[in-house]
């Protein structure tokens, strides 16, 4: 078998190649090969076993398939933070509020940046991830969390736009989330040098 698998690839002419693929034959661990399960190989590809490779790939099977909505992202946001939906149509109402889902939004006086409309200086958060979906909403919960969420769902909400502020934002924030739940938004592209003023 190894030798008709050499005698295939066409390899007999370059022997150090030849040892290593003999080598990772016979011990793949000590190799530091691994090995996932058929289901989760997404895509080989090989030449005919009758001539010389020419290609040989494996798509990462780690790698996950990018969501395609904003609705899906925050999900996924929130499910690695342990909690469901409504903790994504929270997040989903405040994106909207803030930035109606343009990623370079730029707003008080050039302080709020991205999708959650985050003072970057202030919070010391990088403009690039104030205008990256998962980053930015990442950052959102963590911050909602502090203030008190999930037990204090709109104070913590006020609190993204001002605590103890009376503007009626946790309460239209939290409805935006309701209406907007069931309409997938697209995830926006970063628009390089396009700044969308908001506010």
């Amino acid at each position: 078998m190894k030798k008709e698998l050499i005698h295939n690839l066409n390899l007999t002419r370059k022997p150090l190649f030849v040892v290593v693929v003999l080598a990772m034959l016979t011990n793949p661990a000590q190799a530091g090969l691994q090995f996932w399960p058929a289901d989760e190989v997404a895509e080989v590809s090989f030449a005919a076993p009758t001539g010389p490779v020419k290609e040989a790939r494996i798509i990462d099977a780690a790698r996950k398939v990018e969501p395609s909505t904003v609705q899906e992202v925050l999900l996924e946001v929130c499910a690695d933070a342990g909690y469901g939906q409504d903790c994504a149509q929270t997040l989903l109402g405040m994106l909207w509020k803030e930035s109606q889902n343009v990623n370079t939004a730029v707003g008080d006086y050039g302080n709020a940046r991205g999708y959650f409309q985050i003072w970057v200086k202030l919070h010391k958060v990088a403009v690039e991830c104030a205008e990256d979906l998962r980053c930015s909403a990442e950052w959102s919960l963590r911050h909602l969390e502090r203030r008190g969420y999930p037990k204090y769902v709109k104070y913590a909400v006020q609190c993204h736009n001002g605590c103890g502020i009376a503007n009626g934002y946790a309460a239209s924030a939290l409805r935006w989330g309701d209406r907007l739940w069931e309409t997938p938004l697209s995830v926006e592209p970063i628009r390089i040098g396009q700044e969308v003023a908001v506010k």
